[in-house]
């Protein structure tokens, strides 16, 4: 029999006595703002701005805006050829006054050491807030489809002390593999069907680290993940593989965004975690979340 105890939730300033709800600096770091990314940057960037928080919010991903991406992601006509993460930074960060928000694009980020670099001091302007008191909480949201990447932002989340890291997947939808040269009017009743009935679920895993709490982040409950790990990293992939990225369902990026939104709020409003996985199907319109239940033989010492 499987013993298990009740449900955890996660107090983020309970073994931090000093530390008070306001001297939480909330150092958030996203990688990817393609399909699920921008929807999620949408959201973000709103709630952040009117958090009254202090916070960092830095979008990597080097890729360009590509005609193919105007169809199911927020980007302009005019911005083809831009940056995606350049773009999104510079417009959410002139719509909403009090969001701190930057870009990082120069390169692809695949190694533990490329991430912590993101999380320096360099970006911070903390002129405003005392430093003795100030306690940074890293957290990373993860919205890519490569398993290489995954497995650095896994391996990351436990080389950190402590850190949050939220993670984003959907499912994609299946086409046939000439879907470029033959109309929809052309597919069989099979393609047809494998269409309508894919592309419509997806999952966000909220992992968590610290001292006194562990609780697993999305390679440790998806193992596939890291058993697809061993693919190309994105730098050694061709543009045409970049670019041939898996077709997602605009109204799935939006569930995933909520998903997303509704833990990071709770991060922020109630400093706690209090959910693991949330699981949601777009065309049956529900979402669904579990807690995580610590096994009793597990040691929850840090």
């Amino acid at each position: 029999m499987n013993l298990q105890q009740e449900g955890l939730t996660i107090d983020l300033l309970e073994g931090n006595p000093a530390n008070q709800a306001k001297d939480l600096f909330y150092y958030i770091v996203q990688m990817g703002v393609g399909g699920n990314g921008s929807e999620i940057t949408r959201q973000v960037s709103q709630f952040l701005s009117t958090s009254g928080v202090p916070h960092i919010y830095i979008l990597v991903d080097p890729d360009e805006i590509s005609e193919k991406n105007i169809r199911n992601q927020i980007f302009l006509k005019e911005e083809v050829g831009l940056k995606k993460a350049d773009v999104l930074a510079e417009r959410y960060g002139a719509a909403y006054e009090n969001l701190n928000i930057f870009s990082f694009s120069d390169k692809f980020i695949e190694s533990v050491k490329d991430v912590a670099n993101l999380f320096k001091p360099d970006y911070l302007d903390l002129t405003n807030y005392s430093r003795s008191r100030m306690r940074l909480l890293p957290c990373m949201i993860g919205t890519v489809d490569n398993a290489f990447t995954r497995s650095v932002l896994g391996a990351t989340f436990k080389a950190f002390n402590e850190c949050i890291y939220i993670d984003a997947g959907n499912e994609s939808v299946t086409l046939p593999h000439d879907k470029l040269t033959r109309d929809m009017s052309e597919w069989t009743e099979e393609e047809l069907a494998a269409y309508k009935n894919s592309g419509w679920t997806g999952q966000v895993v909220c992992g968590y680290k610290s001292n006194k709490y562990y609780q697993p982040c999305v390679t440790e409950v998806l193992t596939n993940i890291l058993e697809e790990a061993n693919e190309l990293r994105p730098s050694e992939m061709s543009c045409q593989e970049l670019a041939s990225s898996d077709p997602q369902r605009t109204i799935v990026n939006r569930y995933a965004a909520l998903a997303v939104l509704g833990y990071l709020s709770e991060i922020i409003e109630e400093q706690q975690i209090t959910s693991h996985i949330t699981h949601f199907h777009a065309k049956a319109k529900y979402m669904r979340t579990e807690q995580y239940f610590v096994p009793l033989e597990e040691n929850t010492d840090f």
